[in-house]
């Protein structure tokens, strides 16, 4: 009777084993998405007929897990304020200290959301610098323009 407990009990655990080895296990990603607003406002003050680059500001993000990559990131504008000159904004640019780069069209819409395309598959973490460029269309007047943005990082956390 001692033999035949023994040969279940090692069946049992050579099924168990069989059970572990061939059952699939599945992890998820952590994904999640967060915003990140500049602590200073981006302005240009420009002369007229004037074109140039305003101030850069920069977004510090490190509160991400280590190793979570963008799927999307987006910049909001934030809101303005102006006085003087007929400014218009020709683009905005981000970098990352990771070092990508883009620069996206813009007409200078305050709150307005925009898309950049080169940070996908990038690591999330790390400093952001936003700023744009613009033309003073008058022929008269010194023209300001200030822009307080924000960006929102959208990532997986890869296992």
């Amino acid at each position: 009777m001692k033999t035949k407990s023994v040969v279940r009990r090692i069946f049992a655990m050579v099924m168990v084993m069989a059970l572990m080895l061939t059952t699939p296990i599945t992890t998820f990603a952590a994904t999640g998405s967060k915003p990140y607003k500049a602590t200073s406002k981006m302005t240009i003050v420009l002369n007229p007929k004037q074109r140039g680059n305003s101030n850069t500001v920069s977004i510090r993000v490190s509160d991400l897990p280590e190793d979570a990559i963008i799927t999307k990131l987006t910049v909001n504008t934030g809101s303005m304020t102006y006085s003087g000159g007929a400014i218009v904004c020709n683009y905005l640019t981000i970098s990352s200290s990771n070092g990508r780069t883009e620069q996206i069209g813009w007409t200078g819409q305050a709150n307005k959301t925009l898309t950049t395309s080169k940070f996908l598959a990038s690591a999330a973490n790390g400093t952001y610098t936003i700023s744009f460029n613009a033309t003073n269309m008058s022929s008269l007047d010194i023209g300001t323009k200030s822009y307080q943005p924000s960006i929102t990082i959208y990532w997986d956390d890869e296992f």
